[in-house]
């Protein structure tokens, strides 16, 4: 028997959903990417009690509160976990998907307890809505989810998966100050949809057919770029009422600077506040990653937080 294992799952970037029209069947369908750069890594290993090692509070409580559900379910080994690396909370990144599942994988691998993905997120409350962290979690790359029909405990079907092109660069715009809704919160937006007109959906669903998906698989970036701009424009409209508008403020500005320059491909993953800017290659990220810094500078923007990541084409991996 195995004395400990370590998992690490990536971060995902989430792009919007093509209905949210709660009097259809058949609602969500969304949109994502997995990332470098930000992960969720912890170990396993025999102990005398259960205990959880890690430097955030939160994230030690949602852990202890997923092996008590574990405890109440299944026999399990008393063991001890530490967690070396976890997705930064509330800022977009998917972290409250990566600690459910990366926990509950662990804790099924170790046990023997075999239970699949998508019975860990049946059991653990995961993919109520989007399918994107749980399938990013699964295998990685740019993921496309089916939605889901209403009422269902389901997570969505995943519709496909493909392969994140590696001279396509990202980067990411962190308000360091300010986070993203999540929890009641969250569901409380969502309930507030109402009447949602249908165009958002043709729009989206023509983008994401007709632009996105042709975009990466014959890795032509402008009409991928084209076809995010215009869901992450419905995106706004529908949550904040103006399709240039964020979460953030500050990144905010910094996206209408772009759209001065005419620029395309950039937007808020899930509810923020952290922003995306896609590059078509090295040359161009780092031409656009100088300029958004002498933008920040000149208008002495405080508290933005510039990184260069990549997509991640691989999900967990436990060793």
């Amino acid at each position: 028997m195995r004395k400990s294992l370590t998992i690490d799952s990536p971060a995902r970037l989430h792009f919007g959903f093509m209905e949210l029209n709660d009097s259809n069947s058949r609602v969500f369908g969304s949109i994502g990417l997995a990332i470098t750069n930000f992960k969720f890594k912890q170990t396993i290993q025999l102990n005398k009690d259960f205990d959880v090692i890690c430097s955030d509070k939160s994230v030690k409580d949602r852990i202890e509160e997923i092996i008590k559900l574990f405890s109440k379910n299944y026999k399990i080994k008393k063991c001890r976990l530490t967690v070396t690396d976890f997705v930064p909370l509330h800022k977009g990144l998917g972290s409250g998907t990566q600690i459910s599942l990366n926990t509950g994988l662990l804790l099924s691998s170790f046990n023997n307890l075999n239970l699949s993905i998508e019975n860990l997120s049946k059991f653990l409350g995961r993919g109520q809505r989007s399918g994107v962290g749980v399938e990013t979690f699964k295998s990685g790359g740019f993921i496309i989810d089916t939605g889901k029909q209403k009422n269902s405990n389901s997570p969505p079907l995943k519709l496909i998966n493909i392969k994140w092109p590696k001279s396509w660069h990202i980067i990411l715009v962190s308000d360091i100050g300010f986070s993203g809704l999540y929890g009641k919160k969250e569901t409380k937006e969502f309930r507030k949809l109402k009447n949602i007109s249908s165009k958002f959906a043709k729009e989206n669903c023509f983008s994401l057919l007709m632009k996105i998906i042709p975009g990466l698989l014959e890795n032509d970036f402008f009409t991928f770029a084209n076809g995010i701009q215009k869901v992450q424009e419905n995106m706004s409209e529908i949550f904040y009422g103006n399709k240039n508008n964020f979460s953030s403020q500050n990144i905010s500005k910094i996206f209408s600077f772009l759209r001065e320059k005419q620029y395309i491909g950039f937007g808020q993953s899930s509810w923020g506040p952290t922003g995306f800017i896609f590059c078509e290659n090295e040359n161009k990220r780092e031409e656009i990653f100088n300029m958004i810094e002498n933008f920040i500078e000149l208008k002495k923007i405080e508290g933005i937080n510039l990184l260069k990541v990549r997509g991640r084409n691989f999900g967990n991996k436990i060793y």
